[in-house]
């Protein structure tokens, strides 16, 4: 009987927990690896929600940073990038308009700019460094677009030696998980990532890399060809 790999799973420690029981639970081995944590920062004073048409999250975190910082969308609508987004929405009683399912940041602008009538004004809720989408297409296409930086992205501090054995799978939600990887082992197992751009991350770092079709473990698991081994609930969306 061939015998299962080893995933293991680098994102913050409490998502991680998720992904963990469901694949234990489907019977596959599972090392909680986190190598980033979130940090909280202060909300700018002006900042009112009244200012704004649309909040549009690209991450489950990005909703809880707006929520745990008591933030109120007011009349603003709410979208999120895919599934997994519109489900921590919904976790703290907020709507999902639009119920997009999209990969990352220049999809979901695309998709978000052909279904509604007209420009407006658009608040990206999320992480100190992020990536130039969604903002550089919604600029573009008439968008008054400000981004609300209520967390920071940091590597974990304290890392085991050598945690890698043969045979192991890697799972790469963020370019950020990849950087704390290759800053902190030589290893470079067999990997997959969420997404383009954490996937071209991991190349340019050596990573033989296989990259999900969507933000989400049930996808993750297809690309590390385990589909059959996931067999219990369905499983958590990642952005």
């Amino acid at each position: 009987m061939a015998v299962k790999p080893r995933i293991i799973l680098t994102r913050e420690r409490e998502r991680n927990r998720v992904w963990a029981d469901l694949l234990t639970a489907a019977g596959l081995s599972v090392l909680e690896l986190p190598l980033v944590r979130f940090e909280a920062l202060p909300v700018p004073e002006d900042f009112d929600s009244a200012a704004f048409d649309w909040i549009l999250f690209t991450s489950p975190q990005g909703v809880q940073a707006f929520h745990d910082a008591g933030l109120d969308p007011g009349a603003a609508r709410l979208a999120g990038l895919s599934e997994g987004t519109a489900a921590a929405l919904a976790a703290v009683g907020w709507q999902d308009a639009l119920s997009l399912q999209t990969r990352d940041g220049v999809e979901f602008a695309q998709a978000f700019l052909a279904v509604i009538q007209e420009p407006g004004r658009v608040l990206l809720p999320g992480p100190r460094r992020r990536m130039s989408e969604p903002r550089a297409t919604l600029t573009t296409a008439g968008c008054e677009v400000r981004e609300l930086a209520l967390y920071e992205t940091l590597p974990v501090e304290k890392l085991p030696a050598d945690p890698v054995a043969p045979g192991d799978i890697v799972f790469f939600c963020s370019p950020s998980t990849v950087r704390t990887f290759i800053g902190a082992w030589d290893d470079r197992p067999r990997c997959v990532a969420i997404g383009e751009t954490t996937a071209d991350t991991a190349r340019a770092a050596g990573f033989a890399t296989d990259v999900a079709l969507s933000p989400d473990l049930d996808a993750m698991v297809k690309a590390a060809g385990l589909d059959p081994y996931l067999k219990t609930a369905k499983p958590e969306s990642e952005s």
